[in-house]
């Protein structure tokens, strides 16, 4: 393994592998990672020689003793020493794009998601820099991208942390959190953009980085702090800062740990190799938990809206649409080339019913109509309740003999019930206008003239019985 060097190797004096030579004069960036060399099958009693050629001030001094061996077996070793970031990377990363596809979707349909996307994006973010910290993807990709995405990986953790803060606390609009985010990602952004121009290597920020990813740990502490003194009962805000704290945490001892440590090899490390990966699978239950929060006030609100929304458009007694509905069907009419039909339906002694029975006996009147209605002309048209015995049946297309046998059916369907319920009179007036019957051919004159049809029926049935309403 090698940081920032070229390299030559011999057997017996004859070059037989190298690498990044003109990077000695050219100032080209050499990554850090493992170099897999092949021997010959006479490599046996040969002295081999081994040139490292230091290119860059911060080049550790110690050297890993390199691993002779078949290949496959090597390879073994390597993932096997890093299993454990491994396959927490690997899950980080999956992970990660599942759950920010998953907030993706739910951000398009509520509010309050912008929390899950930056999580999902610092657990990608992390499992990438395990990834490529262990030197996992060494058969994969050159040294120099592999130590180039552990660098970006490293810089863009700080902007999303303090972005995490930032959108847990909106009421400090104008904090300092805010101000040290947007230039952290700026700086962030500058050092990727100067190594991609070949200004200055990646890895010469580290010590500025470092800077900036302490003053974030100190925000994360002075914010739960602040959430302690505040007694915040947010479940959400408090399950994803402890988790961010914890990782947070983890970093500062590998900050620490890599200004004393001069070990190449972060498997030599126990920080490293196990405190970080459980920090971040740490995080990814805190997510989890978070998830679940918020998806049970999701359907809580959800639930809530549909009240709400039943309250705003349903008449609560019958279950029928109510004049709010009733006004939306009517508009929506208004605006077609339908020969609409509009049917006022109006109970006959109500009043008395209220009056002589009291108010439970006349909501039963209404409510038994009102499934009667419903039962009668569900398929064929739309039912509202639009008073306390006004009910109105709307049908886009209908034939006038259709309808006076749907009519007739309610009639029966009403004798039915004073079978059943003899103390009750269950009756009611109606009249019925199509669009093509008026001069205007609006909603308000066919409704007028249903209407009108309506008084007129119920005024002879009145008449009928010898009563007055």
């Amino acid at each position: 393994k090698t940081q920032h060097c070229a390299y030559e190797v011999f057997l017996d004096g004859y070059t037989i592998a190298k690498e990044n030579l003109d990077a000695r004069t050219d100032g080209a960036f050499i990554g850090t990672g493992y170099n897999i060399i092949p021997l010959k099958k006479d490599f046996e009693g040969k002295k081999l020689s081994i040139d490292l050629y230091v290119v860059e001030n911060d080049t550790k001094i110690s050297v890993i003793t390199p691993l002779l061996g078949n290949y496959d077996d090597i390879y073994r070793l390597l993932l096997y020493t890093a299993a454990y970031p491994l396959l927490t990377g690997m899950f980080l990363i999956v992970f990660g794009h599942i759950f920010l596809l998953i907030s993706l979707v739910l951000y398009m349909r509520s509010s309050g998601v912008f929390t899950q996307i930056i999580c999902s994006l610092i657990v990608i973010l992390l499992g990438l820099w395990l990834l490529t910290t262990f030197d996992c993807t060494t058969f994969l990709i050159t040294k120099e991208i592999n130590t180039f995405l552990r660098y970006v990986s490293l810089f863009l953790l700080v902007p999303c942390v303090y972005l995490l803060i930032y959108n847990l606390h909106k009421s400090d609009v104008y904090s300092v959190v805010g101000i040290l985010g947007f230039s952290t990602l700026a700086f962030s952004i500058l050092f990727i953009v100067l190594h991609l121009m070949n200004k200055v290597h990646i890895h010469h920020f580290l010590m500025p980085y470092y800077i900036l990813s302490t003053l974030s740990f100190i925000a994360l502490i002075m914010y739960n702090i602040k959430d302690i003194r505040s007694k915040t009962r947010n479940p959400s805000t408090q399950i994803i800062m402890l988790g961010i704290t914890f990782v947070s945490l983890s970093f500062m001892l590998v900050v620490l740990s890599d200004m004393m440590n001069k070990n190449v090899d972060c498997r030599d490390s126990f920080i490293m190799k196990f405190l970080i990966p459980s920090a971040s699978l740490f995080f990814v239950v805190t997510q989890l938990l978070n998830h679940f929060v918020f998806m049970t006030k999701f359907y809580a609100q959800r639930k809530e809206y549909a009240s709400l929304t039943q309250l705003a458009y349903e008449d609560a007694l019958t279950r029928l649409p109510n004049r709010a509905s009733c006004d939306m069907k009517l508009n929506d009419l208004e605006r077609s080339d339908l020969d609409f039909c509009i049917v006022s339906l109006d109970l006959n002694g109500l009043k008395q019913v209220n009056d002589n029975d009291g108010h439970p006996a006349g909501d039963k009147l209404i409510k038994s109509f009102a499934d009667a209605l419903s039962k009668v002309f569900c398929r064929k048209g739309d039912c509202f309740r639009t008073g306390g015995d006004e009910f109105l049946a709307v049908f886009d297309n209908i034939r006038r003999d259709e309808l006076e046998a749907l009519l007739k059916k309610l009639d029966n369907l009403l004798l039915e019930l004073d079978k059943e319920d003899p103390d009750v009179n269950h009756s009611v007036s109606y009249g019925y206008a199509f669009r093509s019957e008026t001069e205007e051919q609006d909603v308000h004159s066919v409704f007028m003239l249903a209407d009108k049809k309506m008084y007129d029926a119920k005024r002879k049935h009145y008449a009928e019985i010898g009563k007055t309403r």
